[in-house]
């Protein structure tokens, strides 16, 4: 049986985003994009596969928040969110829906480790962590590719 928590919460991560994305339309085809690992990470739970949906749970968000710190993006987002928290205007290209997402993020890991060790019974890094793991590199690729040359006014990175 697949742990109902981290399909919730999947769940809630990409309805997160995708709110996020109809938020601000100039980024929507690269939140879309981003939702995606979470969608498959929603539907590999519904349909049982447990050890992949555990891990990837695990390591993908992981790569994503480290991805977004390298960004910039990571603690402007709380910002944000503090700031509509205290009722202060926002600027027009930032919702606090971002940073709901990451805290979102946090808690699927937390409930993937959580379900890990509850049922999975192989080792943690093993041949399901490579796999998971360069399936998340290779996201993460095609997330920084997306930014970089998809996204008008980004520029380059550094």
């Amino acid at each position: 049986m697949s742990d109902r928590g981290v399909f919730v919460v999947a769940f809630l991560t990409v309805v997160l985003i995708v709110a996020g994305a109809f938020a601000i339309p100039a980024y929507f085809p690269f939140e879309l994009l981003k939702s995606l690992i979470y969608v498959v990470i929603a539907l590999m739970v519904f349909f049982g596969n447990n050890t992949y949906s555990y891990m990837l749970g695990i390591v993908a968000p992981i790569l994503g928040m480290l991805f977004n710190i390298l960004l910039g993006g990571f603690f402007s987002e709380f910002s944000v969110l503090w700031a509509s928290v205290r009722m202060r205007p926002l600027p027009t290209l930032d919702t606090p829906l971002h940073a709901l997402a990451i805290l979102s993020e946090i808690l699927l890991v937390i409930l993937c480790v959580r379900a890990w060790r509850k049922e999975v019974t192989g080792p943690f890094f093993g041949k399901v962590f490579g796999v998971c793991l360069a399936v998340s590199v290779v996201y993460v690729a095609v997330l920084a590719g997306w930014y970089v040359y998809g996204i008008p006014g980004t520029g380059r990175l550094p």
